[in-house]
């Protein structure tokens, strides 16, 4: 009987393919540590210069579930209110990958106690299907040995208000809705990029010197699709170590850890599903390793807490 749904959802991801490739974006459940993945107006807004590499093993325990890995980093320039970022990202989904290069720039007007930044990115996309994986369980039937690939360029945009103790972004990404070209089209029929909207906000409260607290939420939806909404919150001690929850209204829950000795970032998050799938796999993992670069420029800058 699991075999039997480990094939049904795998073909599920293979027929939906143009569904899936043009109107899901790779996930994460440690957005806030790499953050511009969601949003390009934030790119520069550290007082340091992120350097972020994470991987994504979702259902763990079904051959040829989702796989996420990203690369990332960003930082500002000039006198600062530039910021610049690149994140480089592979999402892999049994026989059919997702890979892209994001270059993001920023512009960030500074206000008395805050900030607002705008922010652009430009996103090239490249899809794969290898035919030569598209076969059924216990049986010898293959489809083809084609590997069929199509790039599309893209772009984002967002905007992103900030201050010492509070953030609030909103950002769109596939903005031209570019189509496959014609290889892919032939195999999966018409395949139209479709806008990814997201919404965050969040508070940062000082308890006391060694304790701080962060309730945070991101909305994102697509055109004509349903709203999905993430509703965390951290607990940070002595700006070195932090743990928390996020709560997905797709019946799902993470579980959120991670600590920063000098520049060494490490984080880890544990997500588990109150669906059927849950009853199936293991769980989702997700491992974050970074550094956080000192600017030698040595600026003030607004922002609370050094991720």
């Amino acid at each position: 009987m699991i075999q039997l749904f480990k094939i049904f959802i795998l073909s599920f991801f293979v027929l939906n393919f143009s569904d899936l490739k043009s109107q899901q974006s790779p996930m994460y459940s440690q957005y806030m540590f790499n953050d511009i993945a969601i949003n390009p107006a934030l790119a520069g807004s550290t007082p340091y210069f992120p350097v972020r590499a994470s991987a994504r093993n979702q259902w763990s325990g079904f051959e040829g579930a989702p796989q996420t890995t990203t690369l990332s980093s960003h930082g500002s320039i000039l006198d600062g209110n530039i910021g610049i970022g690149a994140l480089l990202f592979q999402d892999e989904t049994g026989p059919v990958s997702q890979t892209g290069v994001q270059l993001a720039y920023s512009y960030h007007i500074e206000f008395y106690n805050s900030a607002l930044s705008l922010g652009l990115a430009g996103i090239g996309y490249n899809y794969s299907l290898k035919e030569n994986e598209l076969e059924f369980h216990q049986t010898e039937t293959q489809i083809g040995n084609m590997t069929y690939n199509s790039f599309v360029p893209d772009a984002a945009f967002g905007l992103y208000y900030y201050s010492e103790n509070f953030y609030l972004g909103a950002s769109v990404y596939q903005l031209f809705q570019n189509t496959f070209r014609e290889s892919i089209r032939d195999v999966f029929g018409e395949n139209k990029g479709v806008r990814h909207y997201f919404l965050s906000a969040g508070l940062i409260q000082e308890i006391n010197q060694g304790l701080s607290l962060e309730p945070s939420v991101l909305i994102k939806t697509i055109d004509a699709g349903p709203l999905q909404a993430d509703f965390n919150f951290k607990v940070f001690f002595n700006n070195s170590f932090w743990t928390g929850a996020s709560f997905r209204t797709d019946k799902s829950a993470i579980a959120l850890l991670g600590f920063q000795v000098g520049v060494l970032h490490i984080s880890y998050a544990f997500d588990y599903s109150f669906t059927s799938i849950g009853q199936y796999s293991s769980g989702t993992h997700e491992i974050s390793v970074g550094l956080n670069l000192p600017d030698p420029r040595n600026r003030r800058h607004i922002y609370y807490w050094n991720y």
